[in-house]
């Protein structure tokens, strides 16, 4: 059995497992069963680890907002780039706007009338025969025809 003076001296070796196999096992042992080694295990051990964290200190903040800058600086989309991607991405808004204009734009361009006074201008069916009977007869304009109701 090892005593306090035998094991002291080796608790930095048995920290950094550089102890032989028997000796190893001895220290373990008498820091098992000793409080005050185990005390000093305790102290040495979180001294060490103290100063292992002490040379691996971090960067300062300002490294930080400097790389930051420069990463934004490079990765930042050009403005060209930026506009494009607005107008390529996929809104709902916009297949709406090019549904709805496709029937008005075929609307204006098969009703335009003609001008009057254009060489070539033939009077219409309706302007040749002014006392010609009406082609709608029976319309009530007072009600919705059944197609605008609502369903639900």
């Amino acid at each position: 059995m090892m005593d306090c003076p035998d094991c002291e001296p080796r608790l930095i070796d048995y920290l950094s497992h550089e102890l032989p196999e028997e000796e190893r096992v001895d220290v373990a042992r008498h820091l098992a069963g000793c409080s005050r080694c185990a005390l000093e295990y305790c102290r040495l051990q979180a001294d060490l680890e103290g100063i292992v964290e002490a040379h691996a200190e971090s960067p300062r903040p300002e490294v930080f907002t400097v790389l930051r800058e420069e990463v934004a600086r490079e990765f930042r989309p050009r403005p060209w780039s930026r506009a494009w991607r607005l107008l390529a991405r996929p809104v709902p808004m916009y297949g709406a706007l090019l549904v709805s204009l496709v029937p008005a734009a075929l609307w204006l361009v098969t009703t335009r009338p003609a001008p009057a006074d254009a060489p070539g201008h033939e009077p219409s069916a309706a302007h040749a025969h002014p006392d010609a009977p009406a082609i709608l007869t029976d319309y009530d304009a007072t009600e919705l025809p059944p197609a605008h109701r609502d369903v639900l």
